[in-house]
């Protein structure tokens, strides 16, 4: 039974640490698990014809200007503004 709990612990500590990486890095969980975000990946390389250096050139630099928001928040902002400058 000690066993089982000092295996729990040791699972738990690891996820943590793989999260508080991820944060580190500017990831956050719905990157990989939020079907909207994927969607929006699609939208955004059809937006670029499927350009992905500039793709992560422009998230690179949303996240430089607005730290600390979800990637999801990112992508809408990427997209968002390719599309109205594109009306101009």
């Amino acid at each position: 039974m000690k066993s089982i709990f000092i295996f729990v612990i040791l699972v738990i500590v690891v996820l943590a640490v793989i999260l508080f990486c991820n944060r580190l890095r500017g990831k956050s969980l719905s990157y990989l698990s939020d079907p909207k975000n994927r969607q929006l990946q699609k939208e955004l390389l059809t937006l670029l014809g499927g350009d992905v250096s500039t793709a992560k050139r422009l998230l690179k630099h949303q996240r430089q200007l607005h730290p600390g928001k979800s990637d999801n928040w990112y992508l809408e902002k990427v997209i968002y503004d390719l599309q109205r400058d594109r009306r101009f």
